[in-house]
């Protein structure tokens, strides 16, 4: 991978390796019963279908969009692997009880919000934060609903409401001005931190191996399957990163065997400016920090001084 060029134009691409008025006869008994059974039945045939279609739909969210790990499954103190973490108990707006790791960082010029993906839970992404740590920000990390210490369950308005709520944590808990405030997400959590930027005010925003939307990313899965028809949830990026002027990095491995790299370009291509693109060559869906090593860091870092001096 090698590393990017500092001159890249905002929006540049750079690699890295019945009939009214007449009164209805009555009718016999028998002519009664005959309506009843042909407005019946199919009604009923229609109130099954659609009581099938909305169980498809539970079904196919359960096994598909949010597959959370709960608590303690997964490595809840890190400290032996190199990393301080503080936790953190904060509500969203509805009441649901939510946690996350404050990770501080001694010499830090910012602070990173990162919303992860549908698996797991931040107990599943030391390796991450460790790499996203050398940025030189803090880092506050948080588990949505129904994942890891977290209370309640996974829906696509509940998960808006989650990163509202972190960062309001930041913001009204901690002082942290919002200038200084980074959103960072991977995968599914690139959709709650577009969200998360249209709703509150940060310096920058990085969508590292993100989506367009749900219903693009079912009929890419299932080519062969109308699954996009029964998809309850949209998370629909692509209509929402044309209205956010703030700085964005959109970052996406060349191999990603789950989210296709042509759909990160297209969710690129869709954003306002000032935008940035950067491809991690030889890096998959997970791992893309690890595969991009030093010259990722460093670009992030840049980025990151940008946006807070922009934002300062």
């Amino acid at each position: 991978m090698a590393k990017g060029s500092n001159n890249s134009a905002a929006g540049a691409e750079e690699p890295i390796s019945t009939a009214q008025g007449e009164e209805a006869p009555e009718a016999s008994p028998k002519a009664a019963r005959s309506l009843v059974k042909s407005v019946a039945l199919p009604s009923l045939a229609m109130a099954g279908s659609l009581s099938a279609l909305d169980l498809l739909r539970r079904r196919y969210q359960k096994s598909q969009l949010f597959l959370p790990d709960r608590y303690p499954n997964g490595i809840w103190d890190p400290k032996p692997l190199g990393l301080e973490v503080e936790d953190v108990w904060f509500a969203s707006a509805d009441g649901v009880q939510l946690h996350g790791w404050w990770i501080g960082h001694p010499q830090a010029f910012g602070t990173l919000l990162y919303c992860h993906g549908n698996k797991g839970s931040i107990a599943h992404r030391i390796g991450v934060f460790r790499w996203l740590r050398r940025i030189g920000l803090n880092l506050f990390v948080f588990d949505y609903r129904g994942y890891g210490r977290s209370d309640g369950a996974a829906s696509e308005a509940g998960l808006f409401l989650d990163v509202q709520a972190a960062h309001d944590h930041l913001t009204q808990e901690r002082g942290i001005d919002a200038t200084k405030i980074l959103l960072f997400g991977h995968s599914l959590g690139g959709a709650v931190a577009i969200d998360g930027a249209g709703q509150r005010p940060v310096a920058g925003l990085v969508v590292q191996s993100s989506f367009t939307d749900v219903r693009s990313m079912a009929r890419y899965n299932n080519p062969k399957l109308p699954l996009h028809w029964i998809a309850t949830n949209q998370f629909r990026s692509i209509s929402k990163v044309g209205s956010l002027k703030i700085p964005k990095l959109f970052i996406h491995g060349a191999d990603d065997e789950t989210v296709p790299i042509t759909m990160g370009r297209e969710l690129f291509a869709a954003a306002a400016l000032p935008k940035e693109f950067l491809t991690v060559e030889k890096a998959g869906h997970n791992g893309v920090e690890a595969r991009g090593g030093e010259a990722y860091v460093w670009r992030l870092r840049r980025f990151a001084r940008r946006c807070v001096e922009i934002g300062g």
